[in-house]
């Protein structure tokens, strides 16, 4: 498991990416690794997703993602929902 401080730091790379996303392609949108530099770039939901809470893995990966989409949380507070704190 990671520290609070890494998965903060996860979060506020994350969201950067949606924004750039959005600036990009006008909305949300995930390309997959093979996609160019970009598609790359999203590997970081990977890294994200293996390291939240052991129940968010097992049965909830919905509800991960929408802590982590939950922007009127700061991006540490997130980062303690997802790692169960």
């Amino acid at each position: 498991m990671i520290s609070v401080k890494d998965m903060t730091d996860l979060v506020y790379v994350y969201d950067a990416y949606i924004a750039i996303n959005k600036v990009l392609f006008g909305d949300a949108m995930f390309l997959s690794f093979h996609e160019g530099n970009f598609g790359k770039i999203s590997r970081i939901c990977n890294v994200i997703q293996r390291n939240v809470a052991g129940k968010l893995k097992k049965d909830e990966c919905e509800s991960a993602w929408e802590i982590l989409d939950n922007i009127s949380l700061t991006p540490e507070d997130r980062a303690k929902r997802l790692l169960g704190e």
